[in-house]
């Protein structure tokens, strides 16, 4: 099937069952691409669950039980990539697989690599290694380990745990305090039995997503989508929306020490803007503005001009309406680096925004969007995105809701954007272990 040149679609090519089936049309790509999403609400009890599931799923299956089967029938396929893993958007969990290979079209025979392709995920998604009323005792203890080790990392980038920190607290008592891959003190709860429960409960009743991208013949997306359709499905869990409005009454304060070098200070915003609103657009070329690239107020004032922070930007989160700006500073200039932090923040709500700068942030964003049609996992985050949220925007569409935003439209949402959280995570004193800066 040709697709128009240039032109990046996505096209809802059925649904059954509570799966939703697009098919992304591109001609840029030599590969082929199947992308999974089961949706969850974000809730403590299941998160970590819900992300050892994938790390057990992909280390094989019924038919190919050891790692090293399953490599060598991946192999066999032309080198293909199956992976799998979790992430959050808004209050959502996403377990997401994918499976990728070269496009039938550039193999040296009459190969149905997709049709193969589609069968090794689904033995993966439907056979997983069991053993007695659970997941296989040895499989299990290594993923389970791998969780463990890797929730406990999170200390180790001081700019990311930082950041999860500010979140915890501004969204204390919210499901978005949550991270990624749940807790540890979760994660100790699991086991072979458990999780085995639950992955059937995400097979059988999860929404899912089933993104195809690249050159496929429509027999073979026809057979993915029978395959998808013969797992049996009961009732499909419904999704609570995302909280994203909330009035803040007094600003909360948090300081942690920890053995770094510099310290780390991270503001935490509430712009009560929903993804579906008309205003989400002004907002992020006000974010684009304030803190998103070398041109702007933060970077320019906090980092260049005052020589206060190692790096200053901010970071929205789309689904849940928050702001955050972050910095990496010496802890001495904790109070001028806010200082004058803040003051960008007001300057932007009294208008005091330039022509330049809108139209500087307005490109920065159109070379962005452009440059995501590069890739095929950009693309599909991006339609998913949209796809969870009910709205319509292509890519294209979304460049032009950017070039039509004015300054009065960014002053406008300027007014809605609430300090929430201050957190600094700073020097305790003790000399700095090497590599923890």
């Amino acid at each position: 099937m040709g697709f128009p040149a240039g032109k990046t679609t996505a096209e809802k090519i059925a649904e059954k069952n509570g799966i939703k089936f697009y098919r992304i049309n591109s001609d840029k790509f030599k590969t082929t691409r199947v992308d999974l999403y089961f949706v969850d609400n974000l809730e403590r009890e299941r998160a970590s669950g819900n992300a050892l599931i994938p790390a057990l799923l992909k280390r094989g299956c019924a038919k190919y039980p050891k790692v090293t089967d399953l490599e060598r029938k991946l192999e066999e396929l032309y080198g293909a990539d199956i992976d799998g893993g979790v992430l959050k958007k808004g209050e959502n969990q996403l377990i997401g697989f994918h499976m990728s290979h070269i496009s039938d079209n550039f193999t040296s025979g009459n190969e149905k690599l997709f049709d193969e392709c589609s069968e090794l995920l689904m033995c993966i998604l439907k056979n997983p290694m069991l053993e007695g009323d659970g997941f296989k005792k040895s499989l299990f203890k290594k993923e389970w380990d791998n969780l463990i080790d890797y929730i406990r990392s999170r200390i180790n980038n001081k700019m990311r745990f930082s950041l999860l920190r500010c979140i915890e607290e501004m969204c204390a008592n919210e499901p978005f305090a949550i991270a990624d891959e749940g807790s540890e003190k979760d994660a100790m709860l699991l086991n072979p039995q458990n999780t085995l429960a639950l992955y059937n409960e995400m097979l059988h009743s999860y929404p899912l997503y089933v993104y195809i991208t690249g050159p496929v013949d429509d027999s073979s997306i026809q057979k993915l989508i029978d395959d998808f359709s013969a797992i049996e499905r009961g009732n499909i869990k419904p999704l609570k929306p995302t909280g994203v409005e909330k009035t803040v009454k007094d600003v909360k304060r948090v300081d942690e020490s920890m053995d770094i070098n510099q310290g780390k200070l991270c503001l935490g915003f509430r712009t009560n803007v929903q993804p579906s609103s008309p205003d989400y657009y002004p907002l992020v070329v006000y974010n684009s503005i304030l803190g998103g690239d070398t041109h702007s107020k933060l970077f320019q004032n906090v980092r260049e001009k005052a020589s206060l922070a190692y790096y200053a930007q901010s970071i929205l989160e789309k689904y849940k309406g928050l702001m955050v700006i972050m910095s990496g500073i010496e802890a001495e200039n904790r109070s001028k680096a806010e200082e004058i932090i803040l003051k960008q923040v007001e300057d932007m709500r009294k208008g005091n925004i330039t022509q330049e700068e809108i139209k500087a942030s307005i490109n920065a964003l159109e070379t962005g969007i452009k440059s995501m049609q590069d890739s095929q996992g950009a693309i599909v985050d991006f339609y998913m995105s949209q796809h969870l949220t009910n709205l319509t925007d292509d890519f294209e569409s979304t460049i032009e809701n950017f070039k039509k935003v004015t300054m009065d439209d960014v002053v406008r949402v300027a007014q809605n954007v609430q300090l929430d959280t201050i957190y600094f995570l700073k020097p305790d004193g003790r000399k700095a272990e090497e590599g923890n800066v």
